[in-house]
């Protein structure tokens, strides 16, 4: 059960996935359930929203996961391997968040910070994919070992900074997604939750994304989230303010 509590603005807020259990006074304090797969059999209260994610069955043998991939990613992840790039887990955080937050700001998405990412940690793996040195590409996961779920929470490349053979990058991030898969197959996970599909979206940068996940194969599902009041309102609050980078 991935269950932690997240601090906005001096405003603890708990967060929950996949496994929800709502007390009496939960559901007017800030409280967040996302992709809600088990209550326990008790309703939870709240203002409810359906997203969607992308799910890949870590059940199946190694062979079958690697051959639903397209055609060109089983090349690109071969070529890494014959290139010599690495890949490991590392608890390195804070070198994480800088390498995270460089990539951020040229993207225009919201930054991380150590605290933040410390806050998670009891559920937090973080991967990272090298080459001669230098890291090219790091993910980092919310691992849920009641539900057996994985679910990738960042990723982040130098595929933006001009001196880095970008085609190299491109190919080590798809690397490091195969490798943490099997990973976590061996661990005893069952589902590795890609972290969300825009679904019917005419962005073009989310189009791009969304084909990148599915290009890995597995089943586009929907996700039930459900904001406690309390979190309803703060959040409503935040974005009148025009704090919505403090209150997701």
């Amino acid at each position: 059960m991935i269950k932690y509590r997240m601090n906005y603005s001096g405003i603890g807020v708990g967060v929950s996935w996949y496994i929800a259990r709502q007390g009496f006074l939960d559901s007017f304090l800030p409280n967040v359930y996302y992709h809600v797969k088990n209550t326990g059999g008790k309703e939870l209260k709240g203002v409810e929203d359906i997203s969607h994610t992308l799910e890949i069955d870590l059940r199946q043998p190694v062979e079958t996961l690697h051959g639903s991939f397209q055609k060109s990613y089983r090349q690109q992840i071969r070529q890494s391997e014959e290139e010599g790039i690495t890949c490991y887990f590392s608890d390195d955080i804070p070198f994480f968040v800088d390498f995270f937050n460089q990539f951020a700001k040229v993207k225009n998405i919201h930054t991380v910070t150590v605290e933040r990412m410390m806050e998670m940690k009891p559920f937090l793996k973080l991967s990272f994919a090298e080459y001669q040195g230098t890291v090219l590409a790091v993910h980092s996961y919310l691992v849920d070992e009641d539900t057996k779920i994985v679910r990738t929470f960042h990723s982040a490349t130098r595929r933006l900074e001009d001196n880095i053979e970008r085609n190299r990058v491109g190919k080590a991030n798809k690397y490091l997604h195969y490798k943490d898969m099997i990973a976590f197959k061996e661990m005893g996970i069952e589902t590795y939750d890609f972290g969300g599909i825009a679904k019917d979206t005419e962005q073009k940068d989310l189009k791009g994304i969304n084909e990148f996940k599915m290009g890995f194969g597995g089943e586009v599902v929907p996700c039930r989230n459900v904001y406690s009041y309390g979190y309803y309102l703060m959040r409503k609050v935040s974005r009148m303010l025009g704090l919505t980078g403090k209150v997701e």
